[in-house]
């Protein structure tokens, strides 16, 4: 384990993305994302991914000069072309405009098509909520998941975050994928030759194993609950790929396994200007007495405390904010990697955790 100061982290991510050609502006808005996120705890989405990045941005998987546009704009919605751009890049423009559609008329709408992979959904419906909203973002991703009954990779395990504001504390934040699992935890069984239970994935048939050797090998992940995570896969194309005359997933290739193609994602998101909806203002008093209710009901035998969504990201985020940001080995040689190819050094020490 790394610990590596905040501003440091900052400097080396904005030195890679300027040496791409981003602006100060761009880079700063894009590691911004990426240092939350490691900060709130999920590192498979943060910083780690930025010499990949930059290595597809490289190959002409991302468009490092692209221009995102509103091709479709009303009162209450719009749609985003991102036109390849990298996911945060235009992921923070389009929050940006439904936050400014949402205070006009109460409840926005914004779709975005022809994206790359965005990070963590947490760090952006955060962003909305610290500004008064509730609010919500999906994106579809790449066939991962058996339809129930089925066989093969067919759907995408389409993350789905929300957020919304609590008095004089951080959001409330719950980011998922819709897998029963994440992949992240397949591959690792992969790689230490472990059995996997026999509901995370189904082998080339169909059928579920314990397996982990067949992902990636004709297996498939499994939706969570069934039939239930099916059918939210199912709403998170129809926001995002039906709704933007975007890409579903069946026409999506993975963001890291074909660098030189365009990943081409579709995200939808939604944001509701809660002083709108809820004048009188009370939406946090009965917040606040619902939550109270939930941490003070009876605990099951070994379980000290209960927890609200997002709690753990925030304690994690308030203790790297203060004393420095914790890096797992994993994250640290990928870093490693970008600032030997931007000729950098990083200033960071080693700890125990």
């Amino acid at each position: 384990m790394k610990l590596v100061m905040k501003k440091e982290l900052e400097r080396i991510c904005n030195v890679a993305l300027e040496k791409q050609g981003y602006s100060k502006e761009d880079a700063a808005r894009i590691s911004e994302v990426l240092i939350a996120t490691d900060m709130f705890g999920i590192h498979s989405h943060g910083t780690k991914n930025l010499y990949m990045y930059i290595e597809k941005m490289k190959q002409g998987g991302i468009n490092i000069k692209a221009n995102p546009e509103f091709i479709v704009e009303g009162p209450a919605f719009a749609v985003l072309d991102a036109k390849d751009c990298i996911g945060m890049k235009g992921t923070r423009i389009a929050i940006d405009k439904a936050v400014e559609l949402a205070k006009k008329t109460g409840v926005a709408y914004v779709g975005v098509k022809n994206s790359c992979h965005f990070g963590a959904g947490t760090f952006y419906v955060a962003e909305m909520a610290k500004q008064g909203m509730f609010g919500m973002i999906m994106s579809n991703v790449d066939p991962n998941m058996a339809v129930p009954g089925g066989k093969g990779m067919t759907l995408g395990n389409n993350p789905i975050a929300y957020a919304f504001p609590r008095k004089g504390q951080h959001p409330i934040t719950f980011d998922i994928a819709l897998s029963v699992v994440a992949a992240l935890k397949i591959n690792k069984a992969k790689m230490y030759h472990q059995e996997i239970p026999d509901s995370w994935m189904v082998d080339p048939d169909g059928i579920p194993t314990t397996n982990p050797q067949y992902y990636q090998e004709g297996g498939a992940l499994l939706p969570m609950g069934g039939h239930k995570g099916y059918g939210f896969s199912l709403l998170v194309d129809a926001l995002s790929g039906f709704m933007t005359s975007g890409n579903t997933c069946k026409d999506i290739e993975s963001w890291c396994f074909n660098l030189p193609n365009k990943n081409r994602v579709s995200h939808a998101i939604i944001c509701i200007d809660i002083s709108k909806v809820n004048p009188d203002g009370h939406f946090e008093d009965i917040e606040e007495d619902y939550l109270q209710y939930i941490l003070n009901s009876p605990k099951a035998k070994g379980t000290d405390h209960l927890m609200v969504p997002g709690q753990r990201e925030w304690e994690k985020y308030d203790k790297d904010e203060a004393n420095g940001v914790r890096i797992p080995e994993d994250v640290a040689d990928s870093l490693l990697k970008l600032a030997d190819s931007i000729d950098e050094k990083i200033d960071w020490r080693d700890i125990d955790e």
